[in-house]
């Protein structure tokens, strides 16, 4: 991130974001952008006012594939204040789909993309193994893990 920035305030993100999200609503579908539209508003309100909470992405169903690449792309810019990022295909060690914010230096780089990928296996791999461990510790202490 250069320096420029990273002196934006929230407002000039924003305006950037609202100027993105106008390009995708061209060529998004009605429906897809309606789901992107709300989720990226509820995301907006919870970084706001601080709240803590789950967001509330509206048609689940919808919010997947195109709808999910397009959140990321304007929580990025709303995040570093850059239009330049990439989202990138990412996918898991169990082929589940997946995605990744990148810059354009590592988005053309294919050994920092391996490197990258390399990491998040290992960290989902990790994930999985504690998630295991806390759902048996759950069930032996008589918890529904699934609650």
């Amino acid at each position: 991130m250069n320096d420029d920035d990273a002196d934006e305030t929230p407002q000039e993100r924003m305006a950037k974001a609202e100027l993105y999200l106008e390009s995708v609503k061209a060529r998004m579908d009605p429906e897809d952008f309606e789901t992107l539209h709300q989720a990226v508003n509820e995301m907006s309100r919870l970084i706001t006012e601080g709240d803590e909470g789950v967001l509330e992405a509206g048609d689940r169903e919808n919010f997947a594939g195109a709808v999910q690449r397009e959140f990321l792309a304007v929580m990025a810019i709303l995040t570093t204040g850059r239009m330049d990022h990439h989202v990138i295909d990412m996918p898991g060690p169990d082929g589940s789909a997946g995605y990744a914010v990148v810059t354009p230096e590592v988005a053309d780089d294919p050994a920092a993309l391996a490197e990258l990928r390399r990491q998040i296996h290992q960290w989902s791999i990790e994930q999985q193994a504690i998630n295991s461990e806390l759902d048996g510790i759950a069930r032996a202490s008589g918890i529904d893990p699934d609650d």
